[in-house]
């Protein structure tokens, strides 16, 4: 292409210009060595393409046999195989011919081998005799157990059943509640109970002891290091080999209970604690204003003012007429009573709102719960547990303060209840004795 650029550059430059023929001498030469330059390229490149096919050519060749080594291989592994399987069934049929009605013995071996397996890694016999699973690795291969194994099995039985009624001390590995393991002593009774020295219960996972990390209440401990140390005979023995103990560490306590109430469970008892101290205070201004009014009741003649009845009384000797004492004793019971019954309004209003804020937060909780259960399904209960752990516990907070509340509330009013009929009762004898005494003035004036 090149080329014929060139050459018809060549022409056009003959026809359209006037040049001397020596410049077109030259012009012609040039022309025919870049002609030459590029036909030699072209040959080279030719000659590249040429090799390079011819290199693919080899690969693709070597390919192939590797190809057709391999399936010769994999001819020959199967045939192999097939002829394995024979052999294998052959011996496995007489192996049945040989053993006979050994091979449901065998079977009944290997089954009670698997279960003893899984009640060894589970006792706490295995954390004084660490390495006996060890005699049981024969329960999960299909081979025939050989004697020492047949030996080893029944050993680990025998052993089972001798530990089982054991109350014996060892030294093994304990971890501690806060992750430090060293060497203890320990006491263990038969599968059930393992304890150390200063009496703690230990349980076993995974192979090791461990100290739970929630001992038993009350005096459970102080036996258990008594028992321990020689000094008691008495000892509370977990039947379930230690799963009872371990619900412990997993059992909240009254704290991290009203934890789980969140927010709203807060706010539940600080409303309690404030409904509470409205009551103790409503309660000494109740018990203060009867003391008084009793001295009052016993000192009828002197009208003191430092009490509801005194006031009452006082404010109807004022009267100059029936009517007027009458009208003085209305006022006076007007104002005592809402102070005798300061406080029984809002105490009430508390005891109500209690429930109410419990359900509240049941609503949130469910609503968490069902948020849960949205983005990752069922399948985890663990996931579900804190919104239906504030879901009870609000309920519970609203009924543990609302129930007090009405108590108190209940209790108050009648007091205060009583305190006013005495009040009422008080006056209306001052109204009939003032009329008594206008009555007999009268006639004694119509007398004289």
């Amino acid at each position: 292409m090149k080329a014929l650029t060139r050459t018809l550059t060549l022409l056009v430059l003959m026809f359209c210009l006037p040049v001397q023929a020596n410049e077109l001498q030259q012009l012609l030469q040039q022309v025919r060595s870049q002609v030459a330059s590029d036909h030699q390229a072209d040959t080279a490149r030719l000659a590249e393409f040429r090799s390079g096919d011819a290199r693919q050519q080899a690969l693709l060749e070597q390919a192939k046999a590797r190809l057709a080594a391999a399936e010769a291989e994999q001819t020959r592994l199967k045939e192999q195989f097939q002829s394995n399987e024979d052999a294998l069934t052959e011996q496995g049929e007489a192996l049945r011919v040989r053993s006979g009605q050994l091979g449901e013995v065998f079977g009944v071996v290997k089954q009670q081998a698997q279960e003893l397996k899984g009640l060894v890694d589970d006792s706490m016999i295995s954390a004084q005799y660490p390495e006996r699973a060890e005699l049981l690795a024969f329960a999960d291969l299909k081979r025939i157990p050989t004697l020492s194994e047949l030996e080893g099995l029944w050993f680990l039985l025998q052993q089972e059943m001798t530990a089982t009624g054991e109350v014996t001390r060892f030294t093994a590995p304990v971890i501690q509640a806060n992750g430090v393991r060293g060497d203890t002593e320990v006491l263990r009774v038969g599968p059930f109970t393992a304890l150390t020295q200063q009496g703690q219960y230990l349980n076993f996972v995974g192979g090791q002891l461990q100290v739970l990390s929630v001992q038993p209440a009350g005096k459970m401990v102080d036996q258990a290091r008594a028992f321990v140390q020689g000094q008691g005979e008495t000892l509370v023995v977990d039947p379930s080999r230690g799963n009872l103990l371990a619900l412990l560490s997993q059992t909240p306590n009254l704290k991290e209970r009203i934890a789980q109430g969140g927010l709203v469970g807060y706010i539940i008892l600080a409303l309690g604690g404030i409904g509470l101290l409205v009551a103790l205070w409503k309660l000494l201004v109740t018990l203060k204003v009867e003391v008084s009014v009793r001295a009052q009741l016993r000192n009828g003649d002197q009208a003191c003012e430092h009490n509801p009845l005194g006031r009452v009384l006082a404010a109807g000797q004022t009267g100059r007429t029936t009517d007027e004492t009458e009208l003085r004793v209305d006022e006076a019971l007007l104002k005592e009573a809402p102070l005798l019954e300061r406080g029984l309004t809002l105490l009430k209003l508390v005891a109500a709102v209690a429930p109410l804020l419990g359900l509240l937060g049941t609503v949130t909780g469910m609503i968490g719960t069902f948020q849960s259960i949205t983005l990752f399904g069922t399948g985890d209960p663990k996931l579900m547990a804190g919104g239906i752990s504030q879901a009870l516990m609000t309920t519970v907070l609203g009924l543990c303060v609302a129930i007090p509340l009405l108590f108190c509330h209940s209790l108050l009013a009648a007091r205060s209840r009583r305190l006013l009929q005495l009040l009422q009762q008080k006056g209306l004898a001052l109204l009939a004795t003032q009329r008594e005494q206008l009555s007999d003035a009268e006639e004694a004036r119509h007398a004289a």
